[in-house]
């Protein structure tokens, strides 16, 4: 209790310079030391985003069936555009199954440590998250202009560009800053596997137990995060604002058009200004390569794919059907608890999350909570009014603060206070995934617009009976399709909390590196992917059927 006492205490004075009395001279200011972290970590979310999009883009487009021609009556040309979309997908699918954390490790495994492995290793799984939901918005778009393209005479890929592209862009670049703000994340939480981003800095603090230099890492981290997630919210606002039907001119030409529709100077501001962040980021800094030479680094790769990686069995034998009876019993023996570990750990972590969302949402949503929620008149006792938007105030900055703290330093930070057991990582995915699921939930509570519901409140019903009886029945579907999307995220979330010490898949990856067994370390790799790929397959299906029913309603 006393460290716990001493950790929260540090938190109102945080630290303004090293508490290491013995730091040498030559030291840098600290409030350089923070800035250089803070730099860094942003340099890769940068660095690492702009070269997921357009890998992202050209993956989504092949995914999507959206620019296939709607005249295809060849047997060939539709088997190919098939084969095209099935490899598509399942590229996307292996890519984003292994979590960034991984595929640091395996390159800095197999290549050395250098910026450009970081910058790859998060790229991969980024790259095929926005081909995923880039093809989904690009099949959901409705295909009336793209056919009538084509029936001028418009080829496929034309019609496809001018007719489905510009109508999901809007959804394109709103995803893009949200995977933007998960990558600053993601960089800050790389430190704990030893890249120098302010991660590692955080981690450093908490063993020297400098708690009040901690805290004004976390207070730094967070503010970069909320600045992120703040401006994001305002460009994507900015790029959905469109001229008022009354402010249409009675000259409905080209140019009259042009001249009322909004200006959007923060698109266009925060376009150049991507475009300046993105070249500093690539340019300054540490070399992207190390300074090992190409044969060093072609003969470190031939070591590791020859040799490490190789099954010990196979080493020994020869013989690769000797790892068939090595796989099983890894499998038997340590790799079937540690995944019933890691199941556990996601599914618990996101029931919580969830149920506590549900709970809470009524009193978050700024819809409901306003003076006159719909616009409806809820009484005129002042004080009650004012004390639902207060709290509803607060439960929404609490959503942005949730899910602006990485779940991985959250499950470190809880592991520290609350001892070696799986709670800390259930707690942590759950206050993540809390924050998220408030304002997916907030969302669809305030853009409702459900006349039973205005009528219950014009009855007398209270905002809590709108919510129970009106809003949580017509969006119930919605919010479970929201359950299993980020179910999925908090297993392969799940796979490398275990790397803070708990048993599960992340444990016995940690283990089998710190051993230097690098096969029995891909192996469990492979394992934790199977798993995220099995979530993922389950809550396709799931999510289908909740689509489907919900349809016919």
């Amino acid at each position: 209790m006393g460290v716990i006492k001493k950790f929260f205490t540090a938190a109102l004075e945080p630290a303004l310079d090293y508490q290491d009395p013995d730091m040498p001279e030559s030291a840098p200011p600290f409030s350089h030391k923070i800035g250089e972290a803070l730099w860094k970590t942003l340099q890769y979310a940068v660095c690492a985003i702009s070269l997921s999009l357009p890998i992202g883009l050209i993956l989504g487009f092949l995914s999507s069936k959206s620019w296939w021609s709607l005249n295809t009556t060849s047997a060939a040309s539709g088997l190919g555009l098939a084969i095209i979309h099935r490899i598509s997908r399942a590229v996307t699918t292996v890519g984003r199954s292994i979590h960034e954390i991984l595929w640091a490790l395996i390159f800095i495994t197999a290549l050395g440590t250098s910026p450009m492995a970081v910058i790859v290793a998060l790229s991969i799984p980024y790259s095929c998250s926005l081909a995923k939901v880039f093809s989904e918005l690009l099949d959901e778009q409705p295909s009336y202009a793209k056919a009538y393209l084509q029936s001028l005479g418009g080829g496929s890929f034309a019609s496809w560009l001018y007719g489905i592209f510009p109508i999901a862009l809007t959804d394109i670049v709103s995803y893009t800053l949200y995977r933007f703000e998960c990558a600053i994340r993601s960089a800050a939480i790389l430190g704990f596997v030893g890249i120098t981003t302010i991660g590692l800095h955080i981690e450093t603090a908490f063993e020297d137990n400098h708690y009040n230099e901690l805290w004004t890492l976390l207070y730094s981290l967070l503010a970069l995060i909320l600045i992120v997630e703040r401006s994001s919210h305002y460009i994507r606002k900015s790029m959905t604002q469109y001229t008022s039907p009354k402010k249409l001119p009675d000259d409905l030409s080209p140019g009259s058009l042009h001249r009322v529709q909004p200006k959007r100077w923060l698109s266009k501001i925060t376009a150049i200004f991507a475009i300046i962040l993105t070249t500093i980021s690539w340019s300054t800094g540490e070399p992207l390569l190390s300074e090992l030479s190409w044969e060093q680094r072609l003969s470190n790769l031939d070591r590791f794919f020859t040799k490490e990686i190789t099954p010990y069995p196979v080493q020994q034998s020869g013989n690769w059907s000797d790892a068939i009876p090595w796989a099983k019993q890894l499998f038997l023996e340590q790799g079937v608890e540690a995944s019933l570990q890691t199941l556990y750990i996601g599914t618990a972590a996101m029931i919580l999350a969830f149920l506590v969302g549900l709970i809470t949402l009524p009193w978050s949503s700024r819809s409901l909570n306003e003076a006159k929620p719909y616009g409806i008149h809820a009484g005129n006792n002042r004080g009650l009014n004012l004390l639902h938007m207060l709290i509803s105030l607060f439960l929404r900055a609490l959503f942005i603060l949730c899910r602006s703290m990485p779940e991985f330093l959250l499950a470190f930070l809880l592991l520290q206070m609350l001892g070696p057991t799986a709670w800390p990582l259930i707690l942590g995915l759950a206050i993540h995934n809390y924050g998220i699921v408030g304002r997916l939930g907030g969302e669809l509570a305030d853009h409702s617009d459900l006349n039973h519901s205005k009528v219950q409140l014009a009855q007398g019903g209270n905002r809590l009976q709108g919510y129970l009886f009106s809003i949580l029945p017509a969006y119930f579907n919605r919010m479970v399709l929201y359950f299993f999307y980020r179910w999925e995220t908090c297993i392969r979330d799940a796979t490398v909390l275990g790397l803070l010490g708990i048993s599960s898949l992340g444990f016995l990856i940690d283990e089998a590196r710190a051993r230097d067994n690098y096969d029995e370390w891909l192996f469990f790799i492979l394992l934790s992917a199977c798993i995220v790929i099995i979530g993922d397959f389950v809550s396709e299906i799931v999510r289908s059927k909740l689509r489907n029913t919900s349809m016919r309603r």
